[in-house]
């Protein structure tokens, strides 16, 4: 099958692109509020075995759909034919890593930042979280360890565990989320946003989180340094490892420490 070239990569009208943001957003919704709502118990939070499952549903989901639209673009699903059109590539040249060291710094700490601000907004009407709503992304519950975040889990030596939530990250939610935000979808939005295409994908990312809406400032850092990655910087693996580190560095730290026992 001929290739199509990264210069004629077919461009999505606007609508297009923000219908293309809303149904992952509705697909997750149903999910979390009318799906998984049925399996949290009366006065407590979501289970964990939960949590994972709706993750896996949910960027699996995006996951397979990019395949699936890149597949109808023409390409073969191997790297070396995706390689272009998906930006698999790191940077090159010592000023673009040296820009990918101030987008690192600065996201990372504008995120750290955003701490006061998520918990301000999920204060406010219309922002407050479900009380079951799990810890890991609940800004109004102190998270001071692992077993904060996976009460209903044993953590000490349970390594396997530590295995499966690596493994569920890695492939759902930044694998999936990158390879269809970024790889395929910032790509196409050239056509209506131009060179701010990049901060357009951020914000729309943003906006697709509707389901966790209180914690809308520390996202926006987050996807405008994913989409910066992938657009100016021109890699999807940095923007990976940007989104990795944004959202289970810390608490690969924690459960990792805490398998090995140490408090």
């Amino acid at each position: 099958m001929k290739e199509r070239s990264p210069t004629t990569i077919p461009q999505y009208k606007l609508g297009t692109i923000i219908l293309m943001f809303i149904w992952p957003a509705l697909w997750y919704t149903f999910l979390i509020y009318v799906v998984g709502r049925q399996f949290i118990p009366t006065g407590g939070t979501v289970p964990t075995w939960l949590l994972l499952t709706i993750a896996v549903l949910g960027s699996g989901a995006e996951l397979v759909a990019g395949l699936v639209l890149l597949r109808r673009e023409g390409y073969r699903l191997t790297i070396n034919a995706l390689r272009d059109r998906i930006r698999w590539r790191w940077p090159k040249g010592r000023n673009a890593w040296i820009l990918t060291g101030v987008v690192f710094v600065l996201g990372m700490s504008l995120s750290m930042m955003m701490g006061p601000v998520n918990r301000a907004v999920a204060s406010a009407p219309g922002f407050v979280p479900p009380e079951w709503w799990p810890a890991a992304s609940n800004p109004t519950i102190p998270v001071n360890s692992a077993s904060d975040v996976f009460p209903d889990i044993s953590l000490e030596g349970n390594f396997l565990f530590v295995f499966l939530y690596f493994v569920v990250g890695l492939l759902f939610n930044i694998f999936g989320e990158e390879l269809y935000y970024r790889g395929f979808l910032l790509p196409r939005m050239r056509g209506v946003f131009g060179r701010w295409d990049w901060v357009a994908n951020g914000v729309l990312f943003t906006l697709k989180h509707v389901y966790q809406r209180w914690l809308y400032p520390g996202i926006l850092i987050g996807g405008l340094s994913f989409a910066f990655a992938a657009g100016p910087l021109g890699s999807l693996p940095l923007a990976m490892v940007f989104h990795w580190v944004g959202n289970f560095l810390f608490n690969m730290i924690f459960l990792i420490t805490a398998a090995l026992g140490i408090t």
